[in-house]
């Protein structure tokens, strides 16, 4: 019986070839042979290789960034919107995530996507971290969790989940902590 392949599965296929063997061996045969399909059927979605490179990106962007801020944007506490973007960022596949910017480095298409996600991701920080810090304060707070996922993403690429949650949750610590001092009686509700 054929194997019958949605967008959704190229996409995937796409992200763990990224994750696996690297931004270089995002190539059609690859893609198809990891679905088990024709370069037929992905014709079927996409008009060309080109149109695939951006439905994949558009896509990374939508679910990896665009759908999880939103989604912790509708927490109505600054502190939970911290903590749900700390879950977000410790389940993003993080060996992807740095083909992808090292890809960026040699495609200007990719480049464009990987600057909106950079910029989406510090923006959602920077909007809870104005609720406990001054404006120019919570700028660097949204730098530093940018630095943080950015720097391990290249130097570890998600080997050691556990030391990018300890540094994280010292960044989430110092908000706390920040929004303490902010609040009249210093209590802060952090259990949501």
């Amino acid at each position: 019986m054929a194997t019958i392949a949605t967008p959704q599965d190229y996409f995937d296929a796409a992200l763990e070839l990224l994750s696996s063997e690297g931004y270089g061996a995002v190539k059609l045969a690859p893609v198809c042979k990891r679905l088990g399909v024709t370069t037929g059927s992905f014709y079927h979605y996409f008009e060309n290789w080109r149109d695939f490179v951006d439905q994949f990106l558009g896509n990374w962007l939508s679910a990896r960034t665009t759908q999880l801020a939103e989604s912790a944007r509708r927490r109505a506490n600054p502190i939970d919107q911290l903590e749900a973007l700390l879950q977000f960022t410790l389940a993003l596949p993080h060996r992807a995530e740095a083909e992808i910017r090292a890809w960026s480095k040699v495609d200007p298409r990719v480049k464009e996507v990987q600057d909106a996600v950079d910029l989406q991701r510090k923006q959602v920080v920077l909007e809870a971290a104005r609720m406990v810090s001054e404006d120019e304060e919570a700028l660097r707070y949204a730098q530093w969790g940018i630095y943080l996922l950015v720097g391990y993403q290249q130097v570890d690429a998600g080997r050691d989940i556990a030391a990018l949650e300890w540094t994280l949750r010292r960044l989430l610590d110092e908000l706390v902590e920040r929004a303490r001092r902010r609040t009249p009686s210093g209590v802060v509700d952090t259990a949501g």
